[in-house]
């Protein structure tokens, strides 16, 4: 592949299909804060720890200390019950407010998401879009409502939201199709957001988890990174999203990966299978790492996109090719959309 062959490519990945996956990347390149910054904040608040908190969290800052990553300290130390409610309840202080700032800015016009240019040059699929992403933000569904498509979270209702998803998805259905010899439902354009680790809007109503998009002084159900995932992942709604996203996965057609890291099995089971068994993949990312690279590398149809290593261009990597060129950053989405998409 050379460079006017990845914008070949590009121009014609976006199509029936599509899976979008995304990650913390993108939410990154909006002034979210990562891994790294979550990880300082911990350590700024572990003030408050007691007991036997106190020695847990001691460990998983030695791994910390060492460079090694969140996620995975917390996967060579499980959380007690009391230390992970601690986490999330600061992951919620540090993210929430700057997820406040960005959506401000959008409501007041100021600001355009890099994924409502993205969704505004694509093909809208008649069945909706599935949008997998691990983040608990909700710019992804503010970006989709922005671009004009209906967000389906599986859940009906904004401020009690029930867990329902064959109920959710009918909520953008606007009626049958005119002139079709059997009813078929026609829908509005519909991005379906699956979101396997939770979200902001996610609560525990008297034991039973509700949609709620007040910010409402109480926890949330989110699902920390490190061993306990594993576990929490197979309480509902997270099993849900988890199955509905595999599902999803396994019927696409192509991929499109945005600022994914490939750091989570409940996701990268069946991905990965699916990428390196020749389903065409576009991976975007800031930075490749070795996974992203990997998959590249050994799968057929899988062109990985990042930044090249030097001032604004892309560093591109498939299996049979690996080249740099100058000239724009089309890794970034948005520049990838107006560029090449219009």
């Amino acid at each position: 592949m050379n460079y006017d062959g990845l914008i070949t490519f590009i121009q014609n990945h976006f199509t029936d299909g599509l899976v979008v996956v995304i990650g913390s990347g993108l939410s990154a390149a909006e002034g979210m804060s990562g891994m790294s910054a979550l990880a300082t904040h911990l350590s700024g608040s572990a003030a408050i720890l007691s007991g036997a908190d106190v020695d847990l969290w001691s460990k998983i800052k030695a791994h910390l200390d060492a460079n090694e990553g969140l996620e995975a300290a917390m996967l060579k130390h499980a959380p007690t019950d009391t230390l992970e409610e601690w986490v999330v309840r600061c992951t919620c202080s540090l993210l929430l407010p700057e997820e406040q700032r960005i959506m401000k800015e959008v409501v007041e016009g100021t600001r355009t998401l890099r994924l409502t240019t993205l969704l505004g040059k694509i093909l809208k699929p008649p069945a909706g879009l599935p949008i997998l992403t691990t983040n608990y933000d909700r710019l992804i569904e503010v970006a989709c409502e922005i671009a004009g498509y209906h967000v389906d979270t599986t859940a009906v209702g904004h401020y009690a939201g029930e867990f329902d998803h064959v109920r959710s998805c009918m909520g953008s259905c606007r009626g049958l199709k005119p002139g079709t010899k059997y009813k078929e439902l026609d829908h509005f354009p519909r991005a379906v957001v699956l979101k396997p680790h939770g979200s902001f809007d996610w609560y525990e109503f008297d034991g039973k988890p509700r949609r709620c998009t007040l910010d409402l002084d109480a926890d949330r159900l989110v699902i920390t990174p490190g061993l306990n995932k594993y576990k929490k992942g197979y309480n509902t709604p997270f099993d849900k999203h988890r199955d509905l996203a595999n599902d999803h996965i396994k019927q696409a057609a192509r991929f499109c990966i945005i600022g994914y890291g490939f750091n989570d099995d409940h996701l990268q089971t069946h991905l990965e299978q699916r990428i390196k068994g020749g389903a065409p993949t576009l991976i975007l990312t800031h930075t490749a790492n070795g996974k992203s690279r990997s998959l590249a590398e050994e799968s057929a149809n899988c062109v990985c996109v990042s930044k090249v290593s030097g001032g604004d261009g892309v560093a591109v990597l498939t299996k049979d090719s690996k080249f740099e060129h100058q000239g724009h950053n089309l890794w970034d989405i948005e520049v990838l959309a107006t560029e090449v998409l219009s």
